[in-house]
């Protein structure tokens, strides 16, 4: 062994102090070798294994040649290459169009290049990552490359696409705390079923690495300080679709403990220190611990340090679990030297403007460099739903004082095509959507929805841009045509329109939204409609302005189990409209845990009014009628004044809802959600006749409700028992719908 080692060291010494005095290169003919002897060190004086090695290395790199050899006899360097072949003729088979024209930009090998096997094995692993994109896992590349005289090949890309691979079904295993029909709501990705017609069930690794972060935002909302998102597991079945599973660890539920503070400067005041840390302890004090919490105080302790003039300030909240199930929370503030930043780098974008992603960040170039803004500036970016990923990096610069900021970004798909059907006990219902959040890569929503059902049929263009001229404020200008034709009414109402709004916020999670309506409404009768009816027949053109004040304290729009909501809304129909009118409501639900998290409880209040002027009446199509959402247990638009039979609405509405969800033993496979409710609710007011009574008697019902997800679709039962009503009601005990839009 040792005369072994011996041997091997001096063969890899005894070329050591050597220097290359001569190259010569034979083999090549296309390739000059003036361009092989640009890529030999001469300088070096130890020519050994290693050089040689790393040159050869280095020439293979160039994917010029097939093979390279390399000696080296005393003074002279010996490198015979063979030259890998040129392409000849190049064929794509078993594709066309749009996948054709994709897989054309993504390869490297065409007429007239140089062909390699690494170039081929690259160019397959790009096709196969295209199709695996959209959904053809199972797609097959088979090249075949035909030697020709002159070291030229012809090479002809046999491409199968196979069917589309979906994601057939969605699992969530280990120690997961919700149930399935929860966690399916809070990812992205989708199972595929036949009422799905055009949804995106395709796998997508983008998107399962969104999913985890998602379900891990979701989980922190809920207090599970310490959830691990264990494994994701996508699984081929005897189908050739996917059964996608997820493993979670929950883990225990925290609350917030104790709030400190560590300064590392002198610079801060005691007071203020003494009162950053008063506010935190209250504000954490019994709260459920919550990333959004946290996100709120931060935002606090930074509005409140730069108000008090502390602008170059690091601000850290270092969050530790302690025994009893309890988070506490150091502050750690500590003074950065100043500092600016000199360069912003956007990296990873190719769909996304730049501009985009620029104009959601809280910092620009020459702005003093603050760690706060970078971070806020991340969050914004996170918060669109444009990218799977969003990271930054921090550099010192060319510049003395100057920092560079980097932020890497992976873009994930923002467009989907949906379509679905439903039939219940109030008809049936085809819809299509068309919706992009990023169009033309400006972070702009564009959608379109069309809705085909047994009492309504509407179709609606949305455009909303959320930085109009880069104002911070969202424009939406939405345009409708709808027809409404309901089975409790011997009328047909039409009405064409286009609404534009904007929305801001105002203050913490408290938003504003302006709008301005323009509308044409037509109302046509039949004979069997009343003579007070058949009266305000035709045509009328409305103009109005608006606002909607929304206040959200929602732990989640996912599930939320705890917190409100809160909305103010009016239209003022101005008196260059037909019929001036003015439309107020008001409107809040509340949520809470009642005794754990699978009785979730919940209120809903409503009220709201429409009022005309000048002595004219409302419009039919601005009264007020009741939906299956406020009073369960009637029929829609089946409460309130009755002209001739026909439910005409009011002037008055008033709804109050209780429900709580509670456990049952239906198998999770189906996403069981069983809730009971108990409802009340009243429409009164008639402005347009005096003979018409104007009922004040509330209406109330009592019942149970069960949403599942079957092999028909998806599938919701309601059973109410009208416990008050008036004998012009309309009631309907029993409600159901089969499928759903998606």
């Amino acid at each position: 062994m040792i005369k072994f080692l011996i041997i091997f060291f001096f063969l890899l010494t005894s070329s050591s102090f050597s220097e290359i005095k001569k190259i010569k290169i034979s083999g090549n003919s296309r390739v000059s070798s003036n361009t092989i002897e640009l890529l030999v060190d001469k300088k070096i004086n130890n020519v050994d294994l290693i050089y040689i090695n790393n040159l050869t290395k280095k020439i293979y790199d160039t994917d010029f040649f097939y093979d390279v050899k390399i000696s080296y006899n005393q003074d002279t360097l010996i490198i015979a290459v063979v030259e890998n072949p040129i392409v000849n003729f190049f064929y794509i088979k078993g594709i066309d169009g749009n996948d054709l024209d994709t897989i054309n930009k993504l390869i490297s090998l065409k007429e007239n290049s140089i062909f390699s096997s690494s170039k081929l094995k690259k160019d397959i692993e790009n096709i196969k990552d295209y199709f695996r994109s959209v959904g053809y896992f199972l797609s097959i590349v088979d090249p075949d490359v035909i030697k020709l005289e002159n070291n030229q090949v012809n090479l002809i890309l046999n491409i199968e696409k196979k069917d589309i691979t979906h994601i057939q079904n969605i699992y969530f295993i280990g120690n997961k705390y919700f149930n399935d029909s929860i966690l399916i709501d809070v990812i992205s990705s989708v199972e595929y079923s036949w009422w799905k017609v055009f949804s995106s069930s395709v796998l997508n690794e983008q998107k399962i690495e969104y999913d985890k972060q998602l379900l891990k935002d979701f989980y922190k909302s809920k207090g599970f300080y310490d959830v691990q998102i264990e494994s994701v597991i996508a699984g081929l079945n005897k189908n050739n679709n996917f059964t996608l599973t997820y493993s979670i660890n929950s883990g225990n539920k925290y609350k917030f403990g104790i709030f400190d503070i560590k300064v590392d400067s002198a610079i801060f005041k005691n007071d203020d220190i003494s009162f950053i840390k008063n506010f935190s302890n209250n504000f954490l004090s019994k709260q459920l611990y919550s990333q959004k919490t946290l996100s709120k105080l931060n935002k606090k302790i930074i509005d409140y340090l730069e108000n008090k003039k502390y602008f170059n300030v690091d601000i850290s909240l270092i969050e530790t679990a302690e025994s009893g199930d309890l988070i506490n929370v150091l502050l750690q503030l500590n003074e950065e030297k100043k500092s600016f930043v000199s360069k912003i780098n956007i990296e990873g974008n190719t769909i996304t403007e730049e501009k985009t992603i620029r104009d959601n960040l809280a910092i620009s170039e020459g702005d003093d460099y603050n760690l706060n803004k970078i971070k806020k500036s991340i969050d914004n970016l996170k918060s669109k739903q444009l990218f799977s990923k969003v990271e930054y990096q921090v550099k010192d610069s060319a510049v003395k004082n100057n920092k560079d900021l980097t932020i890497l970004v992976i873009e994930q798909p923002t467009g989907n095509i949906s379509a679905g059907v439903g039939y219940g006990t109030n008809g049936g219902t085809i819809q299509a959507s068309i919706n992009e959040r990023n169009f033309l890569g400006q972070g702009i929503n564009f959608n379109f929805t069309g809705t085909l059902a047994t009492e309504k049929v509407l179709g609606e263009f949305v455009y909303s841009n959320p930085n109009f001229n880069n104002s911070d404020k969202e424009f939406t200008n939405t345009l409708f045509s709808e027809v409404n034709d309901y089975k409790n009414s011997n009328y047909q109402n039409k009405k064409i329109g286009d609404k534009i709004s904007t929305k801001y916020e105002i203050y913490e999670n408290i938003f504003f939204r302006p709008n301005f309506l323009i509308q044409y409404d037509k109302l046509e009768t039949n004979a069997s409609s009343s003579a007070l009816l058949k009266s305000r027949q035709g045509n009328s053109t409305t103009t109005s302005v608006g606002y909607n004040f929304l206040l959200d304290e929602r732990d989640s729009r996912f599930y939320p189990t705890s917190g409100f909501l809160i909305y103010f809304d009016q239209n003022v129909a101005t008196f260059i409209s037909d019929i001036p009118t003015i439309q107020t409501s008001l409107g809040s639900t509340f949520y809470n845990e009642i005794i754990n998290e699978n009785f979730i409880g919940s209120a809903k209040f409503k009220i709201a009014n429409v009022t005309s002027f000048n002595n004219k009446d409302s419009k039919l199509s601005d009264r007020l009628f009741n939906s299956a959402t406020d009073i369960r247990g009637f029929d829609s638009r089946g409460i309130g004044p009755v002209d001739n039979l026909d439910h005409v609405g009011g002037n008055y509405l008033v709804s109050l809802s209780f429900k709580s969800t509670f456990p049952n033993p239906i198998t999770e496979s189906l996403r069981p959600n069983s809730y009971a409710f108990y409802d009340m609710a009243n429409i009164w007011g008639i402005d347009y006749s005096d003979s018409i009574s104007s009922n004040y008697k509330f209406r109330s019902s009592l019942g149970v409700g069960l949403d599942i997800v079957s092999p028909f679709g998806p599938v919701s039962f309601s059973y109410a028992v009208p416990i008050t009503k008036n004998s012009t009601d309309k009631v309907q005990r029993f409600l159901f719908n089969i499928g759903s839009s998606f």
